[in-house]
């Protein structure tokens, strides 16, 4: 959402009170999203130590369980009335995209078939976070989306794709007796080689939009998270301990921020 604003403000005014609502209610839809997850995956059995359920020995003693899904409710509900604030000043095509990204992140983790359990995550997260994401921030600010615009957004769906894929194969085992991930289909070894493709993938992406002077060189600073993405790519390793994997999804939102927050500075900083 940051390169979207920039885009905007490299072309005129930014309204911080749109930036605001849209930054909201973005975050109270990734959380909502990621606490149904939850919910539902203990309804399936897994995380059960990390929820209170009264008189239940076989849970924990964190949050109530039950209480999940009213609280999702709450969030996405005061999402919905920002986006309809949002659309009201831009147009309907905020109030479509943010229904389908409720929709798809409630089918994320919800029903028989989750888009989860179908390997299908990380191309939901990659749209939804990349460019939608970037283009809505761009049209809160008064102009429909470009070219341009879509493709500054390449990179960061490729970045949150290598965050969902990082979380896969971490659980691969205890991910394989209720749903098929990406990295199940792929097996262990083939999703790490995608991995690394995939962080591959978001460079090229960044020194090919500087090279078609799509985006200005100062956007190359965002060759300074490589080292995270090497350190990623070292936690998947052959033979690396169970720890070190477990770390993996620290190290992949580590890269995500600082390739994500360089990149987008490198584009502010250019006159």
């Amino acid at each position: 959402m940051l390169a979207g604003t920039v885009l905007a403000a490299k072309k005129g005014h930014v309204r911080a009170d749109m930036f605001a609502a849209m930054l909201v209610a973005a975050l109270l839809v990734q959380a909502a999203t990621n606490m149904l997850n939850d919910y539902f995956d203990v309804l399936r059995g897994q995380d059960r130590d990390k929820w209170a359920a009264p008189g239940d020995p076989s849970f924990g003693r964190g949050p109530a369980h039950h209480v999940v899904p009213a609280v999702a409710g709450v969030m996405l509900s005061a999402a919905v009335l920002l986006g309809a604030y949002l659309a009201w000043y831009s147009g309907l095509w905020i109030a479509i995209a943010g229904t389908l990204g409720i929709l798809f992140g409630y089918a994320y983790s919800a029903g028989p078939r989750p888009l989860s359990s179908l390997g299908l995550g990380e191309l939901v997260a990659a749209v939804f976070m990349g460019p939608v994401a970037t283009s809505l921030a761009y049209t809160v600010q008064g102009d429909p989306p470009d070219a341009q615009v879509f493709a500054v957004s390449f990179p960061f769906a490729l970045l949150i794709a290598s965050m969902i894929l990082s979380n896969n194969i971490r659980d691969i085992e205890k991910d394989r007796t209720f749903r098929r991930t990406l990295a199940i289909v792929l097996g262990r070894a083939g999703a790490v080689r995608f991995l690394a493709v995939i962080l591959a993938l978001a460079y090229l992406s960044m020194i090919s939009l500087i090279a078609f002077h799509i985006v200005p060189w100062t956007a190359g600073i965002a060759l300074l998270a490589l080292p995270l993405a090497i350190r990623l790519r070292w936690c998947f390793r052959c033979g690396a301990e169970r720890m070190e994997e477990i770390s993996g999804m620290k190290w992949a939102a580590w890269h995500h921020w600082a390739f994500g927050l360089l990149f987008v500075f490198g584009i502010w900083l250019s006159p």
